[in-house]
């Protein structure tokens, strides 16, 4: 029996994408033991696998600044012998941990993020499609010797009671033949997001012509108020915001035919629950291998490449639009995202 440690503490969506290659690995080596650091939301992500722990440093408190981490490195310590570390996130903190296990002798593996790769096409050197996330998350166990079983893009699976929870909530709201949309018209940074009034127009675009129930999925006191609002226009439209714990988020988002969102943890949710997963793109763009698992790349919604020679502005989203407007995020109009869905053959009368 090995005993396998693994870092990786966020963001959101980073997170989510690890499930995959961490369930293949502990389904492939079920002798062996996995434990993987990260935060304590994160937890309903992980459901179900057997021989993985969660450890949950106090970032903010007794673990806070180099000596906090140096003191969750004795705890680790203390805790087991560990045969091998897997840095998956590869940040200062991980890096503090990864050197004090090397000098404990304990062999370190780590995620090569493609830097380099990902500055080239941010200075239009080069636009060739970079491996999806998911693979580099993968490198890091072979690098290890550590066998996976196929990935399976139904890797999150939320737990029971949640899930019957969420079916109960359906049947309520709707019918067998509506079709169940949920919305996450959020995302972290503004060159990411498209805008209320936009979801606003989609939703009137399709509830004219179909048969559909809109979930909106945010957080937060702003984004509720403003998905309250949108809540209160229709019938047919829900909020989830501030109502239900994340486990039952996740399965409410599990139960959904389509989930439409920006370049957010939303997305990356939906697809991993087998969800069909419409995103939209505005400054970032799936080139940098951050697309929806497992989605067919005509779900992915943006600006035709090499339209706009300042796009894709930036890997994350964080840097602000040089531009008055967010001209790539004005591209997708709410008629563009109707045709789509409807080529698609998402939608049915």
């Amino acid at each position: 029996m090995k005993n396998i440690l693994l870092f990786r503490l966020s963001a959101m969506g980073d997170v989510a994408l690890t499930v995959p290659i961490i369930r293949a690995a502990a389904e492939a080596n079920p002798q062996d033991h996995f434990t993987l650091v990260t935060r304590p939301f994160f937890a309903p992500f992980f459901e179900g696998i057997e021989n993985l722990s969660l450890v949950f440093p106090d970032l903010k408190g007794k673990h806070k600044g180099t000596l906090g981490l140096i003191k969750f490195f004795f705890e680790l310590k203390a805790q087991k012998r560990w045969d091998i570390v897997l840095d998956l996130h590869d940040v200062i903190r991980t890096r503090i941990w990864r050197t004090l296990f090397r000098l404990n002798r304990t062999s370190v593996f780590i995620i090569d993020k493609g830097r380099e790769e990902k500055k080239k096409i941010l200075k239009r050197k080069s636009s060739t499609p970079l491996k999806h996330v998911t693979e580099r998350y993968l490198e890091v166990f072979h690098k290890a010797k550590i066998q996976t079983a196929p990935l399976e893009v139904t890797a999150i699976r939320p737990n029971p009671m949640a899930k019957e929870k969420a079916r109960k909530l359906l049947s309520k709201w709707g019918t067998k033949n509506d079709i169940f949309i949920g919305i996450a018209p959020f995302a972290m940074h503004d060159p990411k997001m498209w805008g209320i009034e936009n979801c606003r127009k989609l939703m009137d675009l399709v509830q004219q012509k179909y048969q559909v129930k809109f979930l909106l999925f945010g957080g937060g006191k702003e984004e509720t108020t403003q998905l309250e609002a949108l809540h209160n226009e229709h019938d047919g439209r829900f909020n989830m915001a501030g109502k239900y714990s994340f486990a039952e988020e996740i399965a409410m988002i599990s139960s959904l035919d389509i989930m439409i969102a920006m370049d957010s943890s939303n997305m990356h949710i939906a697809a991993l629950t087998g969800t069909k997963t419409i995103s939209i793109w505005g400054g970032t763009d799936p080139i940098f291998g951050f697309s929806a698992f497992g989605q067919p790349e005509a779900y992915s919604i943006h600006i035709p490449h090499g339209k706009l020679k300042c796009r894709p502005c930036s890997i994350y989203g964080a840097k602000p639009c040089s531009e008055e407007e967010i001209f790539c995020m004005k591209y997708v109009t709410p008629s563009l995202v109707l045709n789509r869905l409807e080529e698609q053959g998402l939608l049915y009368s």
